[in-house]
């Protein structure tokens, strides 16, 4: 057994070190050169992880606030938070030191999980040994042969560092330990494999969508394979759909009925505008079959399980990101990057298939080579294997350095930006285009009405009033969009900015505001507002009521002419935390109060503990008649309304649910053991 336990642990090791040798700079690194990667909101995110453990109800900072949970799963975030909060060091360091170990895992999860189907650790080193080092998407798609620096370049490493797909690579680690831990489940029939095996499933969409689907075409491979532990088909079924439900029910505050339905909301709009039409629904039905017949033959030419399995999950992968790249067609949203999960299990496909006919070949050598040095012939395929590698190993390392390049942080404009804004217009909201965006709430808590994913956006009129703060040339509209939703500041460039992607199409536009600062190409414009508050005092006729797209901006004149009517008393908006603010104001009884943050169901309003009613305009912001006569304070707390409730109880039963199995089981164990003692 110690021997055995030896072996893997020396397997797992050797392939930790070898992703950790191709990148070890991204352990040490705070920030590298690649500003223009997402990765700017990933280390945002877990930053104010880091600062705001008590409350993650509501989150202010995006696109004019948004629920928590809508910003992005949480648990890399988290993971890096927990880091940056023990050890203090910078939000980059530990967002880098913890995907480079994620990077370094991946491979090491994927051996764990091969060698627990296949029962052969020979085998499920060759695959780990495999995917660290050579991407078949790089011969399969000349788009990520290109992006790569060839056949054999650091595609993996690229995605991360590059691209920032750091929670993508982090649902994938945890993806493969999952299926591992489903198999072990169904091996070993004890509670505490059930619950880690729901803990490991909800691991997973707990760090990236995309992983998510993923992990449910494995599992669906997985049954489909034929592992059932020698059981019956139905009660594998309902196993294997009772650990998805207690997974679920673990997570639920997090990835509740209302997120999925605002990423439901945006994703065809994220995903390069995704229709599910006929052609889609055609596509769909035929992998659907060809899957299923798939199944049946293997089964009939009796494959051994974990070859079937990882075929039928590299034909549903490998379908939905060639599809894409070769006849430009989607069976899923954003069908392309799946071509990262199909890497995986097309190496482990590939291994499982030819493995039989290699170890047969071997054990008909000879124990020992014929010759003077008498050799072994596992020690000689092994020298073969490293100098094999060490050309892409050495090629891969090079790539690296190159993109991980370390930057002076404190030299750019985005670090910049947020630092003046910090200084001279704490809390202001404001607009900030591209990587200032995406970089500003990385070393700042400055709200914006731009943010880093638009998957999460509940307020559905933002993503207009962005594209036209774009691509608009009125500085007229412009300026009244701004007001109307709450910011007191733009910041613009135009091609001599020194933010990447500069998407303010007409520049021109910004002449003629008034500059509050300026650095080089890049400045900060102020948004005249006759208050700077987030809350004001109005009648009902003067709110939004017509929507935009369809009455133009005229539509907007009675709700500006209010903001700035003297006769109206100026009401005070103060945050109190992410999720609690407090509004003062001198009202009269047929007076409302426009809020400009986004409407959400779950805001609970009270005015002395009196609840009062609230609704949403055709700005997608928030309305409250508090109903009072003079002086008046009005309460918001964001506490998620009757689903946030359910959901935190559903999640709190899991929990003690999972624990209190697992203890009854122990006792039970010991009681047993005690018997038959006796």
């Amino acid at each position: 057994m110690r021997r055995a336990c030896a072996k893997t642990i020396g397997c797992a090791a050797l392939l930790f070190a070898l992703n950790a040798c191709i990148t070890p700079r991204l352990f040490v690194t705070d920030y590298t050169h690649q500003m223009g990667s997402i990765e700017a909101a990933f280390i945002g995110l877990a930053r104010y992880a880091s600062e705001h453990w008590n409350d993650m109800g509501w989150f202010p900072l995006w696109y004019g606030g948004i629920a928590y949970p809508d910003s992005y799963p949480p648990l890399l975030h988290w993971v890096v938070g927990l880091m940056i909060t023990l050890s203090g060091v910078s939000p980059g360091l530990a967002y880098h030191f913890v995907v480079a170990m994620v990077y370094s895992l991946g491979p090491v999860t994927l051996f764990w999980m091969a060698w627990r189907l296949c029962g052969s650790r020979e085998c499920a080193l060759f695959a780990g040994i495999g995917y660290s080092l050579i991407s078949p998407s790089c011969f399969l798609a000349q788009s990520v042969r290109g992006s790569s620096d060839g056949f054999l370049g650091a595609h993996r490493l690229i995605t991360l560092v590059v691209w920032g797909e750091g929670p993508h690579l982090t649902s994938m680690c945890l993806l493969a330990l999952a299926i591992g831990m489903l198999h072990v489940a169904f091996e070993k029939r004890k509670p505490w494999y059930w619950v880690a095996a729901a803990l490991s499933v909800a691991a997973v969409p707990m760090s990236n969508w995309l992983g998510a689907m993923a992990l449910a075409i494995g599992m669906l491979a997985y049954l489909f394979a034929g592992f059932s532990g020698g059981q019956k088909t139905l009660p594998t079924l309902l196993r294997a759909g009772a650990v998805a439900v207690f997974a679920y029910a673990l997570v639920v505050p997090w990835l509740s009925p209302a997120t999925i339905a605002v990423i439901r909301a945006n994703a065809p709009r994220v995903a390069n505008y995704f229709q599910s039409d006929a052609t889609q629904h055609i596509f769909v039905a035929a992998v659907a079959a060809v899957f299923l017949a798939a199944a049946w033959a293997m089964a009939r030419w009796k494959l051994a399980r974990h070859t079937r399995f990882a075929v039928l999950a590299s034909l549903v992968t490998g379908t939905t990101a060639l599809g894409s790249f070769w006849f430009k067609l989607s069976l899923l949203p954003q069908p392309d990057r799946y071509h990262l999960e199909m890497d995986m299990f097309l190496w482990v496909a590939a291994v499982f298939a030819v493995w039989p006919l290699a170890s047969w070949l071997f054990r008909r050598l000879p124990r020992r080579l014929p010759g003077p040095l008498g050799l072994r012939p596992a020690l000689v395929v092994a020298v073969v294997l490293a100098i094999a590698c060490l050309p892409i190993v050495k090629k891969q390392r090079r790539t690296a350095r190159w993109e991980e390049r370390p930057i002076d942080i404190q030299a750019t404009i985005e670090y910049k930006t947020a630092k003046w804004l910090d200084a001279h217009m704490a809390g202001a909201r404001v607009f900030a285009p591209g990587t200032i965006g995406f970089w500003l709430n990385a070393f700042s808590d400055a709200p914006q009405i731009t943010g880093g994913f638009d998957n999460g956006i509940r307020n559905p009129f933002v993503p207009g009033i962005i594209f036209y703060v774009y691509a608009g040339d009125n500085q007229q509209y412009t300026v009244d969009l701004l007001k109307a939703y709450g910011c007191d500041a733009m910041i613009g460039g135009g091609k001599d900015s020194a933010e990447v992607y500069h998407p303010i199409s007409h520049v021109e536009k910004l002449r003629g505001l008034t500059e509050l600062w300026r650095d080089g190409g890049d400045a900060v414009y102020d948004i005249p507002r006759r208050s700077r508050s987030l809350a004001h005092v109005m009648r009902p006729g003067d709110l939004m009521m017509r929507p935009l797209a369809l009455y133009g901006f005229s539509a907007l004149d009675p709700y500006l002419a209010a903001l700035e009517n003297p006769d109206y008393p100026r009401a005070e908006f103060r945050w109190r935390a992410p999720s609690a603010a407090s509004i003062t104001a001198d009202l009269k009884p047929d007076q409302v109060l426009s809020v400009q943050i986004a409407w959400d169901q779950g805001w609970n309003v009270t005015v002395g503990g009196r609840r009062v009613p609230a609704w949403s305009d055709k700005l997608g912001q928030m309305v409250v008649a508090p109903r009072c006569s003079g002086p008046c304070t009005v309460e918001l707390i964001y506490d998620g309304g009757t689903e946030g409730m359910v959901a935190r109880a559903v999640h709190r039963t899991a929990l003690a649910g999972g624990g209190l199995w697992i203890l009854v089981a122990i006792l039970w164990r010991k009681r047993s053991g005690l018997t038959k003692t006796n």
